[in-house]
């Protein structure tokens, strides 16, 4: 696609350099094409960005609430292994008191409760359910502090997709905004670009017209200088006129052929002032500057004044191709445009967009010709 947007406009800057040169105007190069094509790759690329910030911002939300659920676990186990531990003591402190456990028997050694217990159980002071029941709370304790490491692991990593997300966005919106300024920049230089043709134009025009009129009378007073020659005093008269020639029979001239539209620019300029007008309004019955409906639009780009050449019946009249060119005019019974080559079109497509470039299938839906101006 790029390649073929360069090839584009390689083809306008040549046609607009060549009637520059034409009017002595320095003017460089439209490169909006290009522009207009990154900028709409820079905003389909943010969109995806967001849609997965969406996502994975869910996806720590969700880990977060479990994290938050075993960290409760965890507590509550805690509560029930410190509740067993106290019945313990007291046991194990009943039983020193009556003489019936050494209490070095106990302690001696001991690193944790489950060592305790082992040595309880040894010993036959503490039962075998008693035992099981607490190592399970004590073992699940466990279960659920591996589970929360585990969740803890997890948060973290999400948390730095969604911190490299959020850096991706802001870097993606910052490349929109440029582009979307850049193009505005560009479509303004093209504008003046334009008017400053034109301008060259009507000058080259007014100055052919100027020229014309002083020859035709300069021609008018050499034939109408007078009817006689001055030689100091006579007046010699001036010759007598021919006969007429005798009339001959007329023969009746043939009926003019029906006119048809001939091409009076080139592809070139048709697609520029296309180009220059992106962005502008749409209204019904607008032929310009600023809004257009389609064939007020599409008038314009062919003449480049703000007239309007017909409707979409008038231009469907017009021959047909079928090999279209930038520059040559889709058209269906309701709907027009100009063509700009790879399967798009710009068109003054409604109230909503306004004009803009799209596919022709997508602008015109079905049933549509190219036809030439």
């Amino acid at each position: 696609m790029r390649t073929a947007n360069t090839h584009k406009n390689m083809a306008r800057c040549a046609a607009t350099a060549t009637l520059a040169c034409v009017l002595g105007l320095g003017l460089a190069a439209p490169v909006y094409a290009d522009t207009a094509s990154d900028l709409a790759a820079a905003r389909t690329k943010l969109e995806q960005i967001g849609t997965q910030t969406q996502q994975i911002h869910e996806e720590l939300s969700a880990q977060t609430q479990e994290l938050d659920q075993t960290a409760g676990e965890i507590t509550q186990k805690q509560q029930e292994i410190a509740e067993g531990q106290a019945k313990l003591s007291s046991y194990v402190a009943g039983e020193y008191k009556t003489g019936g456990l050494s209490l070095l028997q106990v302690l001696t050694g001991v690193d944790d409760l489950g060592d305790m217990l082992n040595r309880l159980f040894y010993y036959g002071k503490v039962s075998d359910k008693q035992a099981q029941t607490i190592q399970e709370v004590k073992n699940l304790k466990q279960q659920l502090t591996d589970k929360q490491a585990e969740q803890e692991k997890n948060v973290a990593a999400t948390q730095k997709k969604v911190d490299e997300l959020n850096a991706q966005q802001a870097e993606a919106q910052s490349v929109v905004n440029s582009l979307d300024s850049q193009l505005q920049a560009e479509l303004a230089a093209e504008a003046e670009a334009n008017a400053a043709l034109q301008a060259g134009i009507n000058a080259s025009t007014a100055e052919k017209a100027t020229v014309s009129n002083d020859t035709a009378g300069t021609t008018e007073n050499t034939n109408n200088g007078g009817g006689t020659t001055n030689n100091g005093g006579g007046n010699t008269p001036a010759p007598a006129p021919a006969p007429a020639p005798t009339p001959q029979p007329s023969t009746p001239a043939p009926a003019p052929a029906p006119s048809a539209p001939s091409q009076s620019v080139d592809g070139g300029s048709v697609v520029s002032r296309a180009y220059s007008k992106l962005g502008c309004a749409y209204s019904w019955g607008g032929i310009g500057p600023n809004s257009f409906d389609c064939s007020g639009f599409v008038s314009y780009c062919l003449t480049g004044r703000y007239c309007r050449l017909g409707t979409t019946g008038t231009f469907m009249g017009w021959p047909r191709v079928s090999d279209p060119q930038p520059g040559d005019v889709v058209v269906n019974s309701y709907h027009t445009g100009i063509y700009i080559g790879n399967g798009q079109m710009i068109h003054a497509s409604d109230y909503s967009t306004g004009v803009i470039i799209s596919s022709v299938a997508a602008g015109m839906n079905n049933n549509y010709i190219f036809v030439r101006y």
